[in-house]
């Protein structure tokens, strides 16, 4: 990857006018290598998206930048850096997307629907992004009896009565409250997680 050669009088005419006509004399200038960085390291982002977030962190940087490679190392150093935490930043924005598009999806495959004000009292507490979020993974996981969802979604959900439950499904009034008991020890667990997620 070629590397042009540090112009210290361009970057001293950006750095005092973000609105010089130079930009394209820049961009022409470290596109390629830019482009290079970006294929090499980070081939599933949107390598316009991050030149432009880079762009955009020069215009605001360079006025106070000091061109000195001796003390603060090259400025092609100071590039690529600012191009690698905009590539981290894309992709950390887009694993937070598609984690958010498969926690929806999850949900509207979901075969039941609950009143948001039946929650039960042990549910009431949670932040409800959180309760939703864990709450749409918890019903579609693939690894849990449809029996026992079911159970939970009418005692802990629909607050039916345990003792009916237990009748139709022809089981004791104990199992009924084990399987409540487990599933929402799960349930917690998943929405501490979620919780942790809508707090940054």
């Amino acid at each position: 990857m070629a590397v042009p050669a540090t112009s210290v009088s361009l970057l001293k005419v950006l750095g005092e006018d973000p609105q010089s006509p130079r930009w394209s004399e820049f961009f022409n200038k470290y596109e390629s290598t830019i482009r290079g960085y970006l294929f090499r390291y980070f081939p599933t982002v949107d390598a316009d998206e991050v030149i432009n977030d880079t762009l955009l962190a020069l215009v605001k940087a360079l006025p106070v930048y000091t061109y000195d490679p001796d003390a603060k190392g090259h400025f092609r150093n100071y590039l690529i850096g600012i191009v690698r935490f905009k590539a981290i930043a894309k992709l950390k924005k887009f694993s937070r997307e598609a984690r958010l598009k498969e926690e929806l999806e999850a949900k509207a495959l979901l075969d039941w629907e609950y009143e948001k004000q039946a929650y039960s009292v042990d549910l009431r507490n949670w932040r409800h992004e959180a309760y939703e979020a864990a709450l749409a993974q918890f019903m579609a996981d693939p690894n849990l009896s449809p029996r026992d969802k079911e159970i939970f979604k009418r005692v802990a959900l629909k607050e039916e009565s345990p003792d009916d439950v237990a009748k139709d499904f022809g089981i004791k009034r104990n199992n009924v409250d084990q399987i409540k008991a487990r599933m929402l020890a799960k349930l917690k667990e998943l929405a501490l997680q979620y919780a942790n997620v809508c707090e940054d």
